[in-house]
């Protein structure tokens, strides 16, 4: 890659990230939006990963899930970045295999252990407070239903970035010239 091209992709890289950090500071301004703003900004991630592939946008995910844990108030937003923010780039690997049953229940698999394990961490590790008081107020089932609704979301937060992708490629990516 040529000098010219690694500007280019620091250019690109440095405003995406500003953009996602900005999002990811919405989740500290929003309260509901806590979950959302890390997802809105795992999105940002596609231009990156689609223009300059694997390497350069796990480069990218990692710049920002260390300034968002260090800039961000609401640190539950930027751990559940940490722990989601490449999964545009993840679903590309698991897309690669033919089995769409397999594809799903890896994906659903790979969401609950996540979800366990970065609020395990942020419950009982980092001991948040604020998420230790969210989870002390609901009950169970409401959990449970918290639970199903996340498994729904993924499958919904999937085709998102399939359509994102296109859009993408048919739409912005002409117009930017990269």
């Amino acid at each position: 890659m040529s000098r010219k091209d690694n500007a280019k992709v620091v250019a690109l890289g440095g405003i995406l990230g500003a953009l996602a950090i900005a999002l990811m500071f919405l989740g500290g301004a929003i309260p509901a939006a806590v979950i959302a703003c890390p997802v809105l900004a795992s999105l940002v991630l596609l231009p990156v990963y689609c223009e300059y592939g694997w390497k350069w946008g796990l480069v990218w995910y990692i710049a920002v899930s260390v300034l968002a844990l260090l800039l961000t108030v609401q640190k539950e937003a930027a751990i559940l970045f940490i722990f989601f923010g490449y999964y545009p780039m993840l679903k590309k690997f698991i897309g690669r295999l033919r089995n769409k049953i397999i594809k799903w229940l890896i994906k659903l698999f790979y969401l609950n252990t996540v979800l366990f394990v970065a609020y395990g961490l942020m419950i009982f590790v980092f001991q948040l407070e604020q998420v230790i008081e969210d989870f002390r107020e609901v009950e169970r089932i409401a959990l449970l239903v918290m639970l199903a609704l996340a498994n729904l979301t993924i499958v919904v937060y999937d085709l998102v970035i399939d359509r994102l992708e296109l859009f993408y490629h048919l739409r912005l990516r002409p117009k930017l010239k990269l």
